[in-house]
């Protein structure tokens, strides 16, 4: 419990991860309230946009969008003990390692899911007002927010542990930060695109899976009706924390400490 509440510490003293948290507020906000601006300047036509439950939908969807940076807090969490120089000393407080990490990616988890509610409901506050400036929008799915609030706490904890794993691994900081965002927004993305089969079973198609929106647009190259099913989706999404932890436990746990 000592080590809980010293990581607890360290997350809200830390002024860079109450910038982060700003950052994830902004480009959820962000990406959530100019989409309805943008189906009104592509002119998608009757079929798609804010007069269609899949628009709504879609719309929505982008409240997410602040799960990149929950990773990125793990891996400062972890990653920032050897970049500060205060690994040593924490190793030396607990000796036991593998007690440090497990205090670490419990914290991650709970600090990833609450920072991904905050994120997505401040988003989806902000992508009300904005529609209601919008005469023919209609109502999302009937079950959209309850999928919106899943995906975000799921995909909070587990990302936050995915980046404590990361940050363990590569002990680098920027190392780790750059080779996630890399894999997040380029790599992940074109997998998603181009070999949807083997896309939907990584993060970005498990979280499209979880928020379970009908949308198909196959002149995009975008049709969710290929993707798993919410509890499925979510089930593999635990899977890649479990599989990530261990990995961090058995390996860089028993690493010398520079």
């Amino acid at each position: 419990m000592a080590l809980i509440k010293s990581e607890f510490r360290k997350v809200l003293y830390a002024r860079a991860n109450w910038g982060i948290l700003i950052a994830g507020i902004a480009i959820s906000v962000l990406s959530v309230v100019t989409t309805p601006f943008i189906y009104e300047a592509a002119d998608l036509g009757p079929g798609f946009g804010v007069n269609t439950v899949e628009g709504i939908d879609a719309v929505y969807a982008n409240a997410i969008a602040g799960y990149i940076f929950v990773i990125i807090l793990g891996i400062m969490l972890m990653a920032g003990e050897y970049r500060h120089g205060t690994a040593a000393a924490t190793f030396l407080t607990s000796p036991k390692r593998e007690f440090v990490l497990f205090a670490k990616l419990g914290v991650a988890a709970i600090v990833g899911a609450l920072f991904m509610l905050i994120t997505a409901w401040i988003s989806i506050i902000a992508g009300i007002i904005t529609l209601s400036g919008f005469e023919e929008a209609v109502s999302p799915s009937s079950d959209l927010f309850l999928n919106l609030t899943l995906a975000a706490v799921v995909a909070g904890a587990v990302f936050g542990v995915i980046g404590v794993s990361v940050g363990a691994l590569l002990k680098n900081q920027m190392l780790a930060i750059v080779f996630s965002l890399i894999y997040l927004f380029v790599i992940d993305p074109l997998l998603l695109l181009l070999f949807s089969e083997v896309g939907k079973f990584l993060p970005g198609g498990l979280i499209t899976g979880m928020l379970s929106i009908d949308v198909q647009s196959p002149e995009f190259g975008f049709d969710t009706s290929l993707y798993l099913e919410p509890m499925p989706a979510v089930l593999l999404m635990l899977g890649y924390g479990l599989v990530f932890s261990l990995i961090s436990l058995f390996t860089s746990m028993k690493r010398d400490v520079e």
